[in-house]
């Protein structure tokens, strides 16, 4: 099994997969839309970005469990991959890296990533596929009258009827089944708001913390300076966030709070550093003991 399939396992749970020293694969989500009477679900699709390869720990923690080796050993299996993927390129040669889609090196001796269109890692679009539906006919032409002879056998008077009803259920058929399609798209629009507005609302609940005597004073800095901020988590309730900055204090962290995010939560961090190496290092180092961790940019 290539390090290609296991990243392609944790793109469903995670939206940015960094292979270290060669590039990161990023999700992009798109809405769901209607174009020339198709439907189409939402979606994510991925993208790849050679500048972000910096090892934050997740790809190499992920492969050290699934193959039961060292987290020493993962990282070298990653590196000898990409090294002997590197070495097959060349210009305007494609290589495939399954299940992923393929890469090139570009006449100007860029990599060239070309996504495998079908995957959608939008697990909420599970079992949904793009569907067409037919305009209903707004009016029906009327076939030439015929004149039933008063001498009509019952049997061909029967048969009429019989074509009646079947017209009458072929257009009722179509009326209800316009009907579902609508519906379904209306709900499907209705759910992907309700998740656009879960996420942005989200919160993190550590439970009760033990309370620990610790008089912290972490006042946010009002310069012009960049901070790489490692987040430990994000509070509507100031307490529980003075709870959790407590507790990472206690355990040896530069704990801080970074600014309140535009929907009123407080950020906790486990540090606000000065580079970006120096928080990939800080994530790698959190994640290998279980913990959970993300950079947010303050500038």
């Amino acid at each position: 099994m290539t390090i290609f399939k296991e990243i392609y396992d944790l793109l469903y749970n995670n939206d940015c997969v960094i292979v270290p020293e060669f590039g990161a694969f990023v999700l992009k989500s798109h809405s769901a839309y209607i174009k020339d009477d198709t439907f189409y679900p939402p979606r994510k699709v991925i993208s790849f970005n050679v500048m972000l390869d910096e090892n934050d720990g997740l790809l190499v923690k992920h492969l050290s469990n699934s193959r039961n080796i060292s987290y020493k050993k993962a990282l070298k299996t990653i590196n000898d991959e990409t090294q002997s993927l590197k070495n097959e390129l060349s210009a305007d040669k494609k290589i495939k890296i399954d299940p992923l889609g393929y890469i090139e090196l570009s006449s100007e001796g860029n990599l060239v990533f070309y996504p495998e269109e079908s995957i959608n890692f939008e697990s909420n679009s599970f079992g949904l596929k793009s569907f067409s539906k037919q305009p209903i006919l707004k009016s029906v032409k009327k076939d030439a009258s015929f004149k039933t002879a008063s001498n009509t056998t019952p049997v061909l008077r029967y048969a009429a009827m019989f074509i009646a009803l079947i017209g009458f259920s072929y257009f009722g058929y179509f009326n209800y089944s316009n009907y579902l399609d609508n519906e379904r798209i209306k709900n499907i629009a209705i759910a992907q708001d309700q998740i656009l507005q879960n996420v942005q609302a989200a919160t993190f609940n550590i439970g009760e913390l033990p309370t620990i005597n610790l008089k912290v004073t972490a006042p946010i800095e009002n310069t012009n300076k960049i901070y790489f901020s490692v987040i430990a988590g994000s509070f509507r309730s100031k307490v529980n966030a003075e709870k959790h900055l407590n507790h990472l204090i206690s355990k040896g962290f530069k704990a801080s709070y970074t600014a309140i995010n535009p929907r009123g939560l407080f950020r906790v961090a486990y540090a606000r550093l000065d580079s970006r190496k120096k928080a990939y290092s800080l994530i790698a180092e959190i994640k290998e003991n279980g913990e959970d961790a993300w950079l947010l940019i303050e500038d």
